[in-house]
């Protein structure tokens, strides 16, 4: 069986459009922009760490939310082990 690989536009994206808007989606968004697949790759270890955190820990995203689902942070975390693909 042939598990399919995640993707920017598949997986990635719906992902911080529903966990990170609106401050790092533009134009509303005053941190940061994540609203695109070079801005995201380019910034895919920071942001791996950052979700990773506790929320007691400096730096923990999604800033005054709750922390992600184990599941959610596996998203970004398969994309960059699969290649940072975009589709």
């Amino acid at each position: 069986m042939v598990i399919p690989k995640i993707t920017y536009m598949a997986n990635v994206q719906p992902t911080i459009v529903a966990n990170c808007s609106p401050c790092h989606i533009p134009p509303k968004g005053f941190k940061k922009a994540f609203n695109t697949y070079d801005s995201v790759r380019l910034n895919i270890d920071e942001m791996i760490a950052r979700i990773q955190k506790r929320p007691d820990e400096k730096g923990f995203m999604p800033f005054k939310h709750q922390k992600l689902s184990d599941s959610t942070i596996m998203v970004f975390v398969n994309w960059k082990k699969d290649g940072l693909l975009e589709q």
